[in-house]
């Protein structure tokens, strides 16, 4: 029952350090095919606004990522995936929320 018991505990542990060591790793969303999906049915080029707002948005990501604290990452990284559509613009908006340096789209 011991040994049952340690090997329990250390399963446990190894998904932890599994789950803080993901959060540390930028996601790899698939720029494209989300795009494609908002795109269809647009009549105006929605596509190429959607590659272009996205690319900004990972290489802003890319380049602030440590700034983050992990459980915010494991938080945004899923908010930015829920329902199937993965987005570096709403994981950028959700960072940026969490820690209370939301710029949002200036006004015109």
């Amino acid at each position: 029952m011991r040994t049952f018991i340690f090997v329990l505990a250390a399963i446990v542990l190894a998904c932890e350090i599994d789950r803080a060591r993901a959060a540390d790793e930028l996601p790899a969303f698939d720029i494209a095919r989300n795009c494609k999906a908002e795109a269809a049915g647009s009549v105006d080029d929605a596509g190429a606004s959607c590659m272009r707002d996205e690319t900004q948005a990972k290489s802003e990501v890319t380049n602030r990522w440590s700034q983050f604290d992990p459980s915010q990452k494991r938080f945004c990284i899923g908010e930015s995936s829920t329902g199937g559509d993965q987005s570096y613009v709403e994981l950028l908006t959700c960072l940026e929320m969490q820690t209370g340096q939301f710029r949002g789209s200036p006004k015109k």
